[in-house]
């Protein structure tokens, strides 16, 4: 290990952790540092996948700006328009799918091509907007906040929505299933609670994306057990915390040299565990899931 890589470490001791990665992490601690660390994995001489862009997170980007806007201008007694926010998600849709390569779904998925994403993304707001957005009265939208929660950790994040009654942080979720998400939710809770914000109540809503061929569902509102998330994300993040801290300096009781892709335990077992999802997947950085072929 070279010097430059040495105080590449030293410049790099704050390590920011977003609400979003807790899950991911969970699953599959090496494919979250992948994702999450990956500068640090660089300077350390591994190269990484370049992961494509897949559409279900593009159609779930725009429909959530189209929300950031609509709850801004409610936040501001401004009475927002369902039509403002269906020009929103179309224009942040066709900004995404314009540049770099997109992938689209398999035979088994739900949106196949541009035409079946804009459908999706259209009715998803509208779904969204006549069923959820009356029933809230937002606080804070899509605010970064952020939170030194360790010596040398920082947590830092964008609840897209803090309620005022119940006191309450809402997270608007689109896909085709419901994944799990509470360690993100409890973040985003603690968070909001460093920064003079009372919280009592958690809650998901959870737009499905479907086939165009089929009915849009209304939105899912699922509950979220706000003390056990709490206490899940502040579990994760202190494993990401002491994995990052192994992989610099290494750690001689588990044999454990500094910059050894084993600082972060890998799950083949994982459904992720894929090129497709995976930037660490097939490299130096990781053969777990090649090997198991």
């Amino acid at each position: 290990m070279n010097d430059a890589t040495l105080q590449h470490w030293a410049d790099k001791a704050t390590v920011v952790i977003r609400p979003s990665s807790l899950s991911m992490y969970a699953d599959c601690p090496r494919r979250g540092a992948a994702r999450l660390f990956w500068r640090e994995i660089k300077a350390a001489g591994f190269e990484l996948r370049r992961s494509v862009r897949g559409i279900g997170a593009i159609v779930g980007t725009a429909v959530h700006s189209a929300a950031a806007v609509v709850y801004t201008r409610k936040a501001t007694g401004t009475t927002p328009r369902e039509h403002e926010a269906i020009d929103v998600t179309i224009e942040n849709l066709e900004k995404a799918l314009t540049g770099e390569p997109v992938e689209y779904d398999g035979a088994r998925g739900v949106t196949h091509n541009r035409a079946d994403a804009l459908a999706q993304a259209i009715r998803m707001t509208r779904s969204y907007f006549r069923t959820i957005v009356p029933q809230v009265s937002p606080i804070l939208v899509e605010e970064r906040l952020e939170a030194q929660i360790a010596p040398g950790v920082v947590l830092s994040g964008q609840p897209d929505i803090v309620a005022r009654e119940p006191n309450r942080v809402r997270d608007l979720k689109t896909g085709a299933r419901l994944g799990t998400h509470a360690p993100q939710i409890g973040a985003y809770a603690l968070l909001a609670r460093t920064h003079g914000v009372e919280i009592d109540d958690a809650a998901i809503d959870w737009l499905p994306r479907v086939a165009t061929a089929k009915p849009q569902p209304s939105p899912m509102t699922v509950q979220v057990r706000l003390a056990q998330a709490e206490t899940a994300a502040t579990a994760i993040i202190e494993h990401m915390r002491a994995d990052l801290q192994m992989f610099r300096d290494g750690d001689p009781q588990r044999r454990i040299l500094p910059g050894d892709p084993w600082a972060f335990i890998a799950n083949p077992a994982s459904v992720l565990c894929s090129a497709r999802w995976c930037p660490a997947w097939g490299t130096e950085f990781c053969h777990e899931g090649r090997e198991r072929l």
